[in-house]
């Protein structure tokens, strides 16, 4: 009887266990992958715990696009976006800049006319002001910006992406990338 009494408590503790590893599981991965998700959709917001990430436009560089000399670059269109912290403490966080793989997105894109990061150069603007200019393939772990930013305030970014003016064989060829917000 002892034996009996001893087996069903083990197998009720082994039960609980089990549920509240599979919901802690699922917990985590829920936090996970909210603050690791992005937004590459026009007039979408993201948030990560206090701060949100909200676009002006799309982060797509125009396949029709030609190649360009450093002094041009206000030719260049530019993807909008901005950073707000609704919370009541400064946070910090970090902008990244992802590729998206050809087959991502449905314009005709393949591996074989996707353009080089170090044919690309980059223009990042924070509050009206340039903040970074160099080739994307100078970008170390892909980041693009750290921050802190103080409760209540909102961070207002330009991104410039064009090919350089000694970039070759580029025509025709498509870049896509995507900005990720990371708390």
């Amino acid at each position: 009887m002892k034996n009996k009494t001893l087996l069903l408590f083990g197998g009720v503790i082994l039960i609980v266990l089990l549920i509240f590893g599979t919901y802690s599981w699922y917990l985590y991965f829920k936090k996970y992958s909210t603050e690791h998700s992005s937004s590459t959709n026009t007039n979408t917001s993201v948030k990560v715990g206090d701060i949100e990430f909200k676009e002006d436009g799309n982060a797509v560089y125009d396949a029709d696009a030609k190649s360009i000399e450093d002094v041009e670059v206000s030719k260049v269109p530019a993807y909008n976006f901005r950073v707000t912290n609704n919370g009541n403490t400064s946070k910090d966080y970090t902008l990244l800049i992802e590729d998206i793989p050809a087959n991502f997105v449905n314009d005709g894109c393949s591996e074989d006319n996707l353009l080089s990061r170090k044919d690309l150069k980059y223009q990042l603007t924070l509050n009206d002001e340039v903040l970074k200019e160099d080739f994307l393939s100078n970008i170390i772990d892909n980041i693009l910006d750290v921050r802190k930013i103080e409760s209540e305030k909102t961070n207002t970014y330009s991104l410039k992406v064009y090919i350089h003016e000694d970039a070759k064989d580029w025509i025709g060829k498509h870049y896509h990338y995507k900005v990720v917000l990371k708390k």
